[in-house]
């Protein structure tokens, strides 16, 4: 456990579960707020240039996704979370449910998805985080998880940076093995 820059406990889960740094991509989990921001808000210009000249199929042996659907993923999940604070912001109960990301995967097609239209969807996605981000933080938004337990905004901007950081390693690596 840590505490925010409020003295608020955050919860932790995530270096239990991946390590503090992350043990595959890196990610210290102690970025600043601003730092999380900024970095998901950098990630579809990240991604565009990774991406120039894949084709979205690229796919590493030891992955279970594709380029593309790790970018369906990155912009599903943070269109989630921006449902999550906006709607906590504007008076919700602060109880969320899970998701099963594989699940949404195979609702949604993600190896269907054009490379370009997921990118623009990434987007629109990271517009609407940015949003809800600024909801969340004039109302100090704490949520409760079923899985991670309560979470400051600090926590979920910590694990939906840490989200978009460790696939773009996942499609860096998937690229690099593609790659002739």
């Amino acid at each position: 456990m840590r505490t925010d820059s409020h003295d608020r406990i955050v919860s932790g889960w995530e270096e239990a579960l991946y390590g503090d740094p992350c043990r595959e991509c890196g990610y210290d989990w102690s970025i600043s707020q601003a730092d999380a921001v900024s970095l998901v808000l950098g990630t579809p210009e990240a991604y565009r240039e990774l991406l120039r000249g894949a084709n979205g199929h690229e796919r590493h042996p030891e992955l279970s996704w594709s380029v593309v659907a790790y970018v369906c993923h990155v912009g599903d999940n943070l269109r989630i979370w921006a449902e999550r604070l906006a709607g906590i912001a504007r008076g919700a109960p602060r109880t969320v449910a899970a998701y099963d990301e594989n699940l949404l995967a195979r609702a949604r097609a993600y190896e269907g998805v054009a490379l370009k239209g997921a990118i623009w969807s990434l987007d629109g996605a990271v517009e609407d985080w940015n949003d809800a981000v600024g909801l969340a933080s004039v109302n100090e938004v704490v949520l409760v998880h079923p899985e991670r337990g309560e979470q400051t905004l600090l926590d979920v901007l910590r694990s939906n940076a840490h989200d978009a950081y460790h696939h773009q390693w996942d499609i860096r690596r998937s690229l690099q093995a593609n790659a002739p």
